[in-house]
């Protein structure tokens, strides 16, 4: 009888063994096993402003230029639904977005707007100008039905405070496509061009106020694989708190230009083990998608892992049989810590009554074992094939290391290093992969201009000997 999933925990740590040399053999390779093709789900923000994920589009239907704000309106059955809106200040992140430095002889604020709301949907625009702190003016016009599908002009009068001064030098845009919690239909409204005037003529404008300036903050993975990343995007329009699945560094790479990192993630305040998978669809998770055309024995492939504690990272390779279900359930754990590329090989087995002719493929940063994540852990993998006999895909010369030890760990700033080697250099890698380079003094390492976390510190000497440490920042307060 074949197990499920969740009661196949035997851990069989198959043979891994460094890379030596060899020549490129016939192969089946998984799909962008190599891991040299990427693509991108294109997600645009606008700069200088603020707006949540959804419900926010950039859109060329312009009135002026070559892109316009959209603001969306989602009507959901017995529930809320959702809205659009956009802004100058971000309320978490006021060092970065808090208002917009303007001044004008103003009269007005102008817009063009094109919109279609539901009956019973409002969509507001509210400006609040400043003059070094102290408010000046503001505007606070609402609207509602629709344009017809064309582009009209609203120039709205600023209503100045009492103190008679119509100086201002900055301005706080907010701008909805509905002014409630509930939203009464499907709709929208699209700004373009905003600027100040002063009885029909053109006043001055402030940063983006054509809504020009974009940058795209997309997802990114693997071309015919699935992330959690694309998974949450693709369902909630939204991101992960930190990413699951990231192209490696270049000169991270095994072989050829990229691979993937596959890493633990936040997801609100909890940790959870990243994961990606070979689909098209998001609900590819466990089903065949790899055409399996013969009874291969083996999953071969590099890794490297740095794991942040117990963690354990799994593979998991099954393979079916149309119309008969699963054939096969192979798993490979990799608990231990390979700071360099390491070759794997995963022996496959079958179920001998019936060949399979389909498989899927599914990477995980670690194992569901009831145990806490590490934050810092991450899974390196590159050069996935199914093979006949495990073949190591090329030369890898092993750099000469040094003896050595090193204190504290953990660490509130410096660590020593013992080692009749002179050192050379030092290098910090952190959980992004993001490489700092640190000083030594007398064989004791600086981590001062490090922030508190888990760094891989790579050490070389002047004769060129490396060793990579584990080390743990931790601030004393």
């Amino acid at each position: 009888m074949e197990q499920p999933l969740q009661y196949m925990h035997s851990k069989q740590l198959f043979t891994l063994a460094f890379v030596t040399a060899s020549l490129l053999t016939a192969a089946q390779n998984i799909p962008n096993g190599n891991f040299e093709q990427w693509e991108k789900r294109d997600h645009f923000k606008l700069d200088g402003w603020f707006s949540p994920t959804a419900n926010v589009e950039r859109t060329t239907d312009a009135k002026e230029g070559s892109y316009a704000i959209k603001l969306v309106n989602k009507y959901v059955e017995g529930a809320n639904g959702s809205k659009g809106y956009l802004r100058t200040i971000d309320y978490n992140n006021k060092q970065n977005i808090n208002g917009l430095a303007a001044s004008a002889d103003a009269l007005s604020i102008a817009f063009w707007c094109k919109y279609d709301l539901a009956i019973g949907d409002t969509a507001r625009l509210y400006t609040v100008l400043r003059e070094k702190g102290t408010y000046r003016g503001k505007v606070d016009f609402r609207f509602v039905g629709t344009s017809n599908g064309e582009y009209v002009k609203f120039s709205i009068p600023i209503e100045w405070s009492t103190s008679g001064s119509r100086q201002f030098d900055s301005a706080w845009f907010y701008l909805y496509s509905y002014v409630e919690n509930k939203v009464d239909g499907d709709g929208y409204v699209i700004f373009d061009d905003m600027h100040f005037e002063n009885i029909g003529e053109r006043a001055g404008e402030f940063h983006n106020s054509g809504f020009e300036e974009w940058y795209n903050i997309g997802v990114e993975y693997p071309s015919e694989w699935r992330s959690v990343d694309l998974l949450v995007y693709d369902t909630y329009t939204s991101f992960l708190n930190t990413k699951s699945c990231v192209i490696a560094d270049p000169e991270s790479d095994n072989h050829g230009n990229s691979s993937i990192t596959v890493q633990n993630y936040m997801s609100g305040a909890n940790v959870r083990r990243g994961y990606a998978f070979i689909g098209e669809e998001n609900n590819d998770y466990y089903t065949p998608h790899i055409p399996f055309m013969d009874t291969f024995k083996y999953l071969q492939g590099y890794y490297k892992y740095l794991p942040d504690g117990p963690d354990t990272a799994r593979i998991n390779f099954r393979t079916y049989a149309t119309g008969r279900g699963t054939r096969s359930n192979n798993n490979l754990y990799l608990d231990e810590e390979k700071t360099e590329w390491t070759f794997f090989s995963l022996p496959l087995s079958y179920n001998a009554t019936v060949n399979p002719d389909s498989a899927a493929l599914i990477i995980y940063s670690a194992n569901d074992d009831g145990q806490e994540y590490g934050i810092d852990t991450r899974l390196f993998i590159d050069n996935l094939e199914l093979v006949m006999e495990p073949e190591p895909l090329r030369l890898t010369v092993q750099e000469k290391t040094f003896s050595h030890s090193y204190y504290p760990n953990p660490t509130s700033g410096k660590v020593h290093i013992e080692t009749n080697s002179i050192l050379h250099t030092a290098q910090a890698s952190n959980a992004l992969g993001q490489l700092t380079n640190l000083a030594i003094t007398n064989n004791t390492i600086d981590l001062a201009q490090l922030v508190d976390g888990l760094y891989f510190i790579t050490i070389r000497t002047k004769q060129n000997e490396v060793q990579t440490i584990k080390i743990q920042k931790h601030s004393s307060n």
